[in-house]
């Protein structure tokens, strides 16, 4: 049932961010919200959990995005194996540790997406207003990183908490049937 609700919540993300956020000027230049649900599947689930969410996901966004295929699939799992071996060295609960993983995620996601058009178009040159743009999300990040992966991990224990509560009235209630 885990892979359901990171799957729902992925999806909410999506719509969210291209429905809901563009219609914000304040929000022109917010960070990828599914780079840090990816980088909360890595502080806080195993590799059997997060390598298929971050599959799915990067899939949907490479066939939503327009840019070259893989593109945030090669994206989402570099920053999934790349948290998994952090956290083998630091604390996960360290609120010192979110703020540099969110922005670390978000500068390693633009990294891997200017590095991609750049491979694919030699000579390329970006322009001040891009490089503006990847500074300006990752001070998002610093300032809200570690609040939205808090926020996400929240819902989870919530959900679940909320979902076993409701297997064990449904168990609970179908025991009698099966004794008779």
């Amino acid at each position: 049932m885990t892979y359901c609700f990171h799957i729902a919540a992925c999806l909410c993300l999506i719509i969210f961010q291209t429905t809901i956020l563009p219609c914000f000027s304040l929000f022109d230049t917010f960070y990828d919200l599914l780079a840090l649900y990816i980088v909360y599947m890595g502080l806080f689930f195993n590799v059997r959990e997060g390598i298929p969410v971050a599959l799915i996901t990067g899939l949907v966004m490479d066939s939503l995005s327009g840019g070259p295929f893989g593109l945030y699939l090669t994206a989402y799992l570099w920053l999934f194996i790349g948290v998994r071996q952090l956290i083998k060295i630091f604390h996960v609960s360290n609120y010192i540790l979110l703020l540099f993983v969110a922005a670390a995620a978000v500068l390693i996601e633009n990294v891997i997406l200017f590095g991609t058009f750049g491979m694919l178009e030699p000579g390329t040159q970006f322009s001040s207003s891009a490089i503006n743009s990847v500074v300006v999300q990752v001070v998002w990040a610093i300032c809200t990183g570690p609040f939205i992966i808090q926020f996400y991990n929240f819902t989870y224990k919530r959900w679940n908490k909320l979902f076993n509560k409701l297997l064990a009235v449904f168990s609970h209630k179908q025991s009698p049937e099966i004794n008779r």
